[in-house]
């Protein structure tokens, strides 16, 4: 029984060949990404998180605008702090993934590959979310 067109994927996909990995690369890239966020990302985040995570003064309530600027400012600042810290969690798992996939695969020879279900299992190990991540 054939597959059905509609479960084949897009028709300018069809005629690609297989996705090969370059394992060495991957672990270059692995250990360059976690040392870039540990020696030059984090010192600075750190700063930059407890910046945005201090008091304003409290604003007179007749003084509504200012109340609405001030609530507003708390927001962007608190999304901006989550963004730091989730850019840390993401390129730290991220990094993680690619040195358990290049360790696992490093004594393969030339014509193995990853395959996707274990890209998968690498990204859910570091707690990444890998539904989007993995196609």
């Amino acid at each position: 029984m054939a597959i059905p067109d509609e479960d084949m994927g897009p028709a300018w996909l069809r005629d690609y060949g297989r996705i090969e990995a370059d394992i060495e690369a991957m672990s270059q890239f692995a250990h360059g990404l976690i040392a870039e966020i540990q020696d030059n990302y984090l010192p600075h985040a750190s700063r930059v998180i407890a910046d945005m995570e201090s008091e304003h003064p409290q604003p007179a309530e007749a003084f509504t605008e200012h109340l609405h600027f001030l609530t507003s400012h708390r927001e962007a600042m608190n999304a901006a702090t989550d963004n730091v810290y989730w850019y840390i969690q993401g390129y730290t798992n991220l990094g993680n993934a690619a040195a358990e996939i290049s360790n696992r695969y490093a004594d393969a020879d030339a014509f193995s590959a990853a395959q996707a279900a274990d890209v998968r299992e690498a990204l859910e190990a570091s707690g990444a979310d890998s539904t989007e991540a993995v196609r």
